[in-house]
């Protein structure tokens, strides 16, 4: 049953929450974050930075199609005819978008008129710097080019959005076998982009962002696999397969990994990234975000930095190489592992050995990991088994502790933090309070 993958809360508020975004026209669906190192297999988003958006299809038909070859139209959605042998996969372009940022897929057809309908949302999508002066790029050691923080900065501080340039369907890499083939597509796809956007992305070609010694070319496929955010059109009826994305954003590559960042971020209703500060920053600091499951073990996250970001190293962040050695590695395995143990059984309702005091010591890993860009999760689940027990003080704090995480890992509008709003409001009269002990003393009975 779903109920150990989801938490009650979403399983039942959802369900209200997902008619009232429907009545709105604006339905989203959840997050979905697993684990892999390697490009994932087809289907799958196993490792990998994830955000499901649906949206209401806005009609439109202005599709230009041209020979092999030819340059795109300067405005409207273009099919260039370059696709791969089989002719599954081809590169469209609209160079019109966010007022001539521009936007090439690489993706099946029945995908690009997903994308070519939903025009008006992807140009909605906001290009800036929250605050000019807030960082600067440094040069960061077995990186490359990062950015750093010039003062002090809240937790919560909105720091960046940007609209994606590149989309590339996530079977692609799986099903397209040969390395030369997907390069010719990915090469035509960043060649037919405007010349300012091509520039920014170009910019990547050279591993860490800079010339210098021991610094390697990269290819297209390694720069979207480096970043790997990943957007849905969405299911339709009928339809076989998925809609998953690789969406990419020039912008985000002076932003480096950390195992344990300083920043979370969202995809928005627009497919617009936004980034925010999770906690509080100090002045010289790097600003980081995390392109993997902070759950990983440590073996596993060297690996995917080694492979994908670490200028062929692997992951020196704190997290993976501490004061401590190897000691402080080994109790920093144990807590992670204790964290995903304890999480499985709070997302299953039907567990029936939870206590308070289990509640807690979660809590207390959670904070000694230092995973404050994935609180909102943890947050949701504490606080809903804190109400299971009838513990409605600690279910109340946790369930606002959920929305305030959830507004900056998930956004304002997402299901889970609306869903929070109303647990949060009314603990008590909420179903799920002193739900185990009602469903125990049913049971003796």
């Amino acid at each position: 049953m779903a109920w150990g993958r989801r938490s009650l809360l979403r399983a039942v508020l959802l369900g209200f929450v997902a008619q009232v975004a429907l009545a709105n026209a604006d339905a989203a669906a959840d997050a979905d974050v697993k684990s892999k190192v390697d490009p994932p297999a087809a289907g799958s988003t196993e490792g990998l930075v994830y955000e499901a958006i649906d949206k209401q299809q806005v009609m439109a038909s202005n599709i230009t199609t041209a020979k092999p070859g030819k340059k795109p139209a300067i405005e409207g959605w273009w099919n260039s005819k370059i696709c791969t042998v089989s002719g599954e996969y081809c590169v469209f372009t609209n160079r019109r978008l966010q007022k001539g940022r521009g936007l090439a897929m690489v993706t099946r057809f029945e995908d690009f008129q997903k994308a070519e309908r939903i025009e008006e949302y992807l140009n909605k999508g906001e290009n800036k710097i929250e605050e000019e002066g807030l960082f600067t790029e440094t040069e960061v050691v077995d990186k490359g080019i990062g950015i750093t923080a010039t003062k002090n900065i809240r937790r919560g501080k909105k720091v960046m959005s940007w609209s994606p340039v590149l989309m590339i369907h996530t079977d692609f890499f799986q099903n397209v076998k040969k390395k030369s083939e997907r390069k010719r597509l990915l090469e035509a796809a960043v060649a037919f982009l405007p010349d300012e956007t091509r520039a920014k992305l170009d910019r990547q070609r050279i591993q860490g962002l800079a010339p210098g010694e021991g610094r390697k070319t990269r290819t297209i496929e390694d720069i979207i696999l480096g970043a790997p955010f990943e957007v849905n059109f969405g299911y339709e009826y009928g339809q076989e397969g998925h809609s998953r994305h690789y969406a990419h954003y020039p912008e985000m590559a002076v932003v480096q990994h950390n195992c344990r960042p300083n920043m979370a971020y969202h995809i928005d209703g627009n497919f617009a990234i936004r980034v925010t500060v999770a906690r509080r920053t100090q002045g010289g600091e790097e600003l980081t975000l995390s392109y993997i499951d902070p759950l990983w073990p440590r073996y596993k996250r060297q690996a995917w930095v080694q492979k994908r970001r670490g200028l062929g190293k692997p992951c020196s962040c704190q997290k993976c190489n501490p004061k401590g050695g190897d000691a402080e590695i080994k109790e920093s395995e144990e807590r992670v592992k204790k964290i995903e143990d304890t999480l499985a059984k709070l997302k299953n309702h039907d567990s029936t050995d939870i206590t308070e005091e289990m509640i807690d010591e979660f809590l207390a890993l959670v904070d000694k990991e230092s995973m404050h860009a994935k609180l909102a999760d943890f947050y949701e689940n504490a606080a809903m088994n804190y109400n299971y027990l009838g513990f409605d003080v600690k279910a109340k704090k946790y369930a606002d502790l959920a929305v305030q995480a959830g507004i900056i890992e998930e956004g304002p509008e997402s299901n889970s933090v609306i869903a929070n709003r109303i647990f949060a409001s009314d603990i008590k009269g909420h179903f799920s309070y002193r739900f185990t002990l009602k469903r125990k003393r049913n049971k003796k009975q």
